[in-house]
């Protein structure tokens, strides 16, 4: 498998999203993100976004397994609004959150 180039993608993903009345936020990627792993979330948004011209059934499924891959990596991209950042976080997957439950709930 060849190397990430973070910078390539970014610059593919921001063509289509940091425009028009969002030309001027900025990203922003969380203390403790791999950086691999921040470039694959702005692929599948990417990816997601070009998908949303095809048929409403290819553009479900193509949303649904983008999800399920950030969820895997324990990743967000939000939005906020007031400071004019996109932001990619980190967050529990729901892997990790059932297992906690499974263990809280029969020990």
């Amino acid at each position: 498998m060849s190397a990430l180039n973070y910078d390539e993608i970014f610059e593919e993903w921001r063509k289509v999203y940091l425009t028009g009345d969002y030309e001027d936020w900025s990203v922003v990627i969380e203390e403790g993100i791999n950086k691999d792993f921040a470039a694959i979330a702005l692929f599948l948004d990417n990816k997601t976004a070009k998908a949303s011209g095809e048929s409403t059934d290819y553009y479900d499924g193509f949303k649904k397994a983008s999800l399920q891959v950030l969820d895997l990596l324990e990743i967000l991209i939000t939005e906020e609004p007031e400071e004019k950042i996109i932001r990619i976080t980190k967050k529990e997957s729901t892997r990790v959150r059932d297992q906690k439950l499974a263990k809280e709930i029969w020990g």
